[in-house]
């Protein structure tokens, strides 16, 4: 048997997305109801008396903006790296005057993964947020449309999509691993490797382009080895190409991947630094703990999830204008400076042990 949807709670989710309107416009309805348009504010308010919905706390921290919580939507809480943003996030969110929310996005050990997806946004969104700061390596088409058809503001974190107008914080991959090619030529190195994953993740991409770019430029050849970035399956694969050759330098996509890959040089009694130079791209944890310690290009984690929940606080702020300026018909104010909604943070490297 159905539920009822008069007792079903957080239904504002449902209110916007039938009136085709965001969740703060809803919510002005409910708190606020002169600032709105007479005919939007009937439709709206007719749809609320169809789904029997009645308001709730967020509705009015919606409008108010006394009450303001934001999502953050992560694949797993095992990474490292993945818990630095979350700090980086939280502090600014406190700063701010948000609260946020956790959502663990297991979808990809669903036997239909884009279902769960989508079921996991509905959640999320239903759950009365003004934002969410999303945080996920792989980003194909279907999750941009599920992304798009959000109604309430969204930030990717630490990587992007192939679709722009969608808000972004990172590091520029390409040309992170094109410098750190060039330079590792410019010190004599010509047999350079770039180790990545069999699963295709955008920002992987991004990298390979930036060592494939540089490696033509100084008419060297490229050479991308695609492994599992499980250890367990990984491993295999790097004795299986070691014990037949081995370059100058590896540049690895991610530190755990470039560890293991030290691990099993080393059991085979290939020596790092001196016959292998290893590269990690992050430098969480796993590099100080590698033997040799792995030099890495430095992801600024935590400033990455600060600049992230600075920009989603502003679009969410914007959002609320355009409400403003739609709804009741007032000019937008010229001259008025548009938000970068791409930002590209800066990194660094921290050369450690493992190359020379």
């Amino acid at each position: 048997m159905k539920g009822d949807r008069r007792t079903s709670p957080n239904k504002i989710y449902d209110v916007a997305g039938a009136a085709g309107v965001s969740l703060a416009t809803v919510s002005r309805v409910l708190n606020h109801p002169e600032k709105v348009k007479p005919a939007t504010r009937e439709k709206i308010e007719k749809i609320i008396k169809e789904l029997g919905y009645k308001p709730n706390l967020n509705a009015k921290g919606l409008a108010s903006s006394k009450s303001t919580t934001i999502a953050i939507v992560v694949p797993e809480l095992t990474r490292s790296s993945i818990a630095g943003m979350v700090d980086g996030i939280a502090a600014t969110a406190r700063r701010r005057g948000y609260l946020i929310r956790l959502f663990v996005n297991n979808s990809n050990n669903d036997e239909n993964p884009m279902n769960a997806e989508r079921e996991l946004w509905r959640t999320v969104i239903s759950s009365g947020v003004d934002g969410i700061l999303y945080i996920n390596d792989e980003i194909d088409d279907e999750y941009i449309e599920i992304i798009k058809e959000s109604n309430v503001s969204v930030v990717l974190t630490n990587t992007i999509c192939a679709d722009l107008t969608i808000p972004y914080v990172a590091i520029d991959y390409r040309k992170a691993a094109y410098e750190m090619t060039k330079e590792m030529i410019n010190r004599g190195n010509k047999k350079i490797w770039i180790i990545s994953t069999i699963k295709k993740y955008n920002v992987n991409d991004l990298k390979v382009k930036g060592y494939e770019e540089a490696m033509k430029e100084a008419g060297l050849e490229p050479r991308v080895i695609n492994v599992s970035g499980k250890t367990y399956l990984n491993e295999k694969a790097y004795e299986e190409i070691l014990k037949e050759e081995h370059p100058d330098v590896a540049i690895v996509v991610r530190d755990s991947m470039a560890v293991s890959f030290i691990n099993v040089a080393r059991s085979l009694h290939i020596a790092i630094p001196d016959d292998l130079q290893v590269i990690g791209f992050q430098n969480t944890k796993y590099a100080e703990l590698s033997r040799p310690t792995l030099t890495c290009i430095n992801t600024p984690i935590y400033e990455i999830g600060e600049v992230a929940m600075d920009l989603l606080t502003d679009l969410m702020h914007e959002a609320e204008l355009e409400d403003e300026y739609y709804y009741l018909d007032t000019p937008r104010e010229e001259g008025k400076e548009e938000i970068e909604i791409n930002k590209n943070v800066e990194y660094s490297v921290v050369w450690r042990q493992s190359t020379r």
